[in-house]
Parts: C-alpha cells; sequence; structure tokens
C-alpha cells in the first residue's frame, strides 16, 4: 500500500541527510518527489537558496503543483555563548524559520484553493531544550514550533500542518567519542536516531487525516529526561 500515491510533494534540503532519507521515504509511499538544493543537479532538483529572499520567490515560481510540503532545509551553526555573530544570527533565522514561513504561506493557500493539502515543518528537541552552543538555532527551530501552530490553525480544514522533531539523528561527523558520548547520555533509549526514524514520522503525519498543530518527538525519550 502506497498512501502518498498521486499525490506530489516538494522537501527542501532533500539532497543531503535527513532530508535525503526523507524524499526517499515519501516517493516509496507513492508520491512524486520535488527537492531543493544551492549546487545539486539531477531529476526533480530544483537549484534554490532559501535563506535569500529571491531564492524563496524563484523556488515559489519554479515548483509545480504541490500537495505535500516538506520544510527540511537548516542550518545548524556553532557559535560559544558570549561570540554569537549578527551575520551567523542572520544565516540562520533566514533559512530555518523565514524561508518556512513564506514557502509554507504561499503553498499553503494554494493547496487550500484545491481543497486539499499537508506540510510538515521539521523541529527539533532544541526548540524546547535549547543549546548554549546553538543559541540562534534552538531559537530557529522553537519558531518553527509556534508556525506549526499558527498555519495549523491559518490553513485548517483543507491543509494539515504539523512537525517532527527529532532528538541527536546522525550526529555531527566532526564530533568526537567523548562528544558522541555526551549527546547520547540523556536518551532514555541509549543510542542515537536514524534518519528512517524522522523519515517514518514524516509519512506517518503526511498521510494523517486527523492530526494538525501537532510537534512529534522523535527523540528516543529526550524530552523526558
Amino acid at each position: 500500500m502506497k498512501p502518498l500515491a498521486g499525490r506530489s510533494a516538494l522537501v527542501t534540503g532533500g539532497v543531503r541527510r535527513v532530508g535525503a532519507a526523507l524524499a526517499e521515504a515519501i516517493a516509496e509511499a507513492g508520491a512524486t518527489v520535488y527537492v531543493t538544493s544551492r549546487t545539486a543537479e539531477g531529476p526533480n532538483v530544483i537549484e534554490s537558496d532559501l535563506s535569500t529572499r529571491q531564492g524563496v520567490e524563484a523556488l515559489l515560481k519554479a515548483v509545480p503543483p504541490i500537495d505535500l510540503l516538506v520544510n527540511s532545509a537548516a542550518n545548524f551553526i556553532r557559535e560559544p555563548f558570549g561570540a554569537i555573530t549578527w551575520e551567523n544570527f542572520e544565516e540562520t533565522f533566514s533559512l530555518n524559520a523565514r524561508a518556512p514561513l513564506f514557502l509554507s504561506q504561499e503553498l499553503g493557500m494554494r493547496m487550500r484553493e484545491r481543497g486539499w493539502g499537508r506540510i510538515v515543518n521539521i523541529a527539533d528537541v532544541a526548540a524546547t531544550l535549547p543549546w548554549p552552543a546553538y543559541l540562534p538555532y534552538s531559537m530557529s527551530k522553537a519558531a518553527v514550533v509556534a508556525l506549526t501552530k499558527g498555519l495549523a490553525r491559518a490553513l485548517a480544514p483543507a491543509v494539515l500542518v504539523n512537525a517532527v522533531a527529532p532528538g541527536p539523528v546522525l550526529l555531527p561527523e566532526d564530533f568526537d567519542k567523548t562528544q558522541e558520548q555526551q549527546a547520547i547520555e540523556p536518551i532514555l533509549l541509549r543510542r542515537a536516531g536514524t534518519a528512517e526514524d524522522v523519515a517514518g514520522a514524516v509519512v506517518f503525519l503526511l498521510s494523517s487525516d486527523y492530526i494538525t498543530g501537532v510537534t512529534l518527538p522523535v527523540d528516543g525519550g529526550r524530552l523526558l529526561r
């Protein structure tokens, strides 16, 4: 059974890491999937820099009619508290929060006009448990949670809007053993999550007919510690 058969989807940042797993899982569920990338090329890849207004507006002109939107593109900039820069703050919020707002506003209204749609935003447990070394990132993901609730109210009843909040998933490649252990220790299940864990939750929400405005943790119990 392919619950998304006949649907079309846009996954921002869908060519690497978790975004690539999301795009693959949605395609396996039957949808035709388009992805965005700043540099990659290929079938159904739309080149776009979503950290800029021009990039967002160009994507909105280029993308065909879609039924499913997954706002996955994000950056993850580490800056020790006390050394946060204006430049990195603006880069983080422009991609992680501003782009999902304007993409969801325009594409969500198009979905509503057609009478059906689903939006899933990728948040993070850092929205609830902010990390001092990633404070602008944590703030941007808290904005995504608020955006999800606001969109659910604005676009109901035709368009359902939810979010997934991963815990530690695909730990940064430059983490050493100590950093990996520090990331995993607070998790009740004692392991990092996988991209497939997140993808399964996203497909579930895209397939739902009676869930909206929810942020679903996929964190191995991290928020319970």
